[in-house]
């Protein structure tokens, strides 16, 4: 294909917009900028307004959905295509069948990398491996989870790293600008993976320790009930705003001071991005993911030390020259480094790449 020939990309994912997690985030700005750089994107998910139908099979969507890809993949050529791009890894698609248009995955995490029954991620990584071993590239959003890839047997050769991009948020026009003494925030799907029972745990602690201080989690999800139960016993230390737009999620990381992220992993920790990239700081757990999202930018904490998580917050919240320097190191590293634009650049390049 010439390069001045326009491209035609499809995009396959479980989650789309509005985005329930970090995929449904990555495929929604990732669109917007190739298409803002001339190529046409068409799209084909399980939910939103791209979603298709697929018969519930075993309870998980995106594991049906995957099922009835695999059932009739060329229901993936319909649109005729240049380049098909599907989202991977836990809560993403396994296609185990090979296309015979140039395929591209992207790998936010592995199952490898994930928590749960290690006999079920046992399942997933074989299933994971080949997708990505008939693939003709995978794009991971991270030096780790590239690690991660290669780990299971993928050549390095075939493995690339683009990072993903930031929406670099503004306060909103009617937001309050100062930022609330002493506010923490909790930003994600209340589920095992994320494990908000340790961020309530840790703000109840701070609140303890630190008078004044006020704890936030915004979120839904399986564990919600147990959430707001742990949430009821801080004696009003800690609320629960649950679900918000995306506006609101933003004012939020502009009202914070420190935003924790207690993940077992992470992908791309676009909450730690976005909180810092507004000002907030982060301190998270030293899992893979957060360990490069966050590095010297933030705080990390050993995994599962909630104790850890008080020590560090209240110590940055009684020390506000600390807490503001380490809050504009980060904001100035994120703005700079993270671009859709520049992120939508690469995956061109590497789609032209496969063409040629």
């Amino acid at each position: 294909m010439p390069e001045t020939d326009p491209l035609h990309v499809e995009f396959v994912s479980w989650d789309d917009d509005p985005p329930v997690g970090g995929q449904g985030v990555y495929v929604r700005e990732l669109r917007h900028a190739l298409t803002d750089r001339g190529i046409r994107v068409t799209s084909r998910s399980g939910r939103g307004p791209f979603a298709m139908s697929y018969p519930r099979i075993t309870g998980r969507r995106h594991l049906d959905m995957s099922i009835a890809l695999n059932v009739s993949p060329r229901r993936l050529l319909d649109a005729n295509p240049d380049v098909i791009q599907i989202s991977g890894g836990p809560g993403g698609l396994q296609l185990l069948r090979r296309l015979p248009k140039p395929t591209v995955y992207v790998a936010y995490h592995t199952h490898r990398q994930s928590a749960g029954w290690k006999q079920v991620r046992r399942v997933f990584d074989r299933l994971e491996h080949r997708s990505y071993a008939i693939s003709d590239t995978v794009a991971a959003i991270s030096p780790s989870t590239a690690d991660a890839v290669v780990a299971m047997g993928i050549p390095s050769a075939k493995v690339v790293v683009i990072p993903p991009g930031l929406r670099m948020a503004e306060p909103p026009p009617d937001a309050d600008t100062a930022r609330e003494e002493n506010r923490i925030l909790f930003v994600g799907r209340l589920e095992s993976e994320k494990r908000p029972l340790d961020a309530v745990a840790a703000m109840n602690l701070i609140g303890q320790r630190v008078p004044g201080s006020r704890g936030v989690i915004v979120g839904t999800g399986s564990l919600g009930r147990r959430v707001q139960d742990a949430v009821a016993a801080t004696s009003g230390r800690v609320e629960c705003l649950g679900a918000l737009s995306d506006e609101d999620v933003v004012r939020e990381y502009f009202r914070a001071q420190i935003v924790i992220m207690p993940s077992a992993f992470e992908g791309m920790g676009m909450v730690a991005l976005e909180a810092m990239a507004c000002g907030a700081v982060v301190i998270g757990y030293d899992v893979e993911g957060l360990r490069d999202t966050i590095g010297s930018r933030g705080r990390l904490v050993p995994s599962g030390d909630v104790e850890a998580l008080a020590r560090v917050a209240k110590e940055l919240l009684q020390d506000p020259k600390q807490l503001v320097e380490v809050a504009e190191f980060a904001r100035e590293e994120v703005r700079r480094e993270r671009s859709w634009p520049r992120c939508a650049e690469q995956f061109e390049e590497l789609y032209r790449q496969l063409l040629r």
